[in-house]
């Protein structure tokens, strides 16, 4: 398949991420079954849902680490359904995972820094260039961004669990993404690590536009302003956090029968 990557929808109210029939399959099993999600620049969107709703395997088919079995993807435009994950920066999405993807025997500013070389897919050389030196200053805006000023030549491995997921914020933010894909940011963190998670996602989440798969639903309330609510691979609910925490529906299968 051939795609031009670099081509972006012309209609400013075109949604910069859209999702139709989305079907996804593994043998037997129905993960995903017809997702339709239109998200527009600068929305910030939680995705909630029990263990096995298809959410993390909704994110893994527009990061484009899954090919749908049917349904279609298009990010800005481009329809990247069949394109692999490696493109998806290209297009200005970024994409943090559940378990850290860092390079633990490097420094906050080099982890933040190679996010940069990532994006742009250019060959390194033994040359320091003016490029390069730009990259280094944005791998420190970016560190201030998330918090981790000082500790741009700390090593990624004696970072505590919260910064290690506030740097994994910070590779996503480097990049200057369109769209960022967050899967579960506040998975193991303590109550005053997802306070400050929220505070922080809160400030970068201006001009970017949010989508968070997130367990917490503290955090995904405080953060969101629209919230899907997935189960058994379909879309049970949508709306504003006060909507869907009034829909009875989302209480008899999520948040349970008795909540208040």
């Amino acid at each position: 398949m051939t795609a031009n990557l670099t081509a972006a929808a012309e209609d400013p109210h075109a949604p910069v991420l859209r999702v139709r029939s989305v079907v996804m399959r593994f043998g037997g099993l129905l993960a995903l079954d017809g997702i339709d999600l239109d998200v527009v620049q600068g929305e910030r969107l939680a995705i909630l849902g029990p263990n096995g709703a298809g959410k993390t395997t909704l994110f893994n088919v527009i990061a484009g680490d899954l090919r749908p079995t049917q349904g279609s993807v298009a990010i800005k435009g481009v329809d990247c359904t069949l394109l692999p994950s490696r493109h998806r920066p290209r297009l200005g999405v970024a994409r943090t995972y559940q378990k850290a993807r860092s390079f633990p025997g490097l420094t906050v500013g080099d982890n933040l820094y190679l996010a940069v070389v990532g994006k742009r897919g250019r060959h390194r050389s033994l040359l320091r260039t003016a490029t390069d030196r730009s990259w280094r200053d944005r791998a420190v805006e970016a560190a201030e961004a998330v918090w981790l000023g000082r500790q741009l030549d700390t090593l990624v491995g004696a970072l505590s669990h919260g910064q290690k997921r506030q740097l994994e914020l910070g590779m996503a933010v480097v990049t200057d993404p369109d769209v960022m894909l967050l899967d579960e940011p506040a998975s193991g963190l303590s109550r005053g690590e997802r306070e400050r998670l929220t505070e922080l996602l809160d400030e970068l989440a201006v001009n970017a536009t949010l989508l968070l798969i997130e367990h917490d639903m503290d955090v995904a309330f405080a953060v969101a302003r629209r919230v899907v609510v997935m189960f058994d691979g379909t879309t049970i609910a949508s709306g504003t956090p006060e909507e869907v925490q009034h829909n009875p529906l989302v209480h008899e299968i999520y948040l349970g029968t008795g909540a208040a």
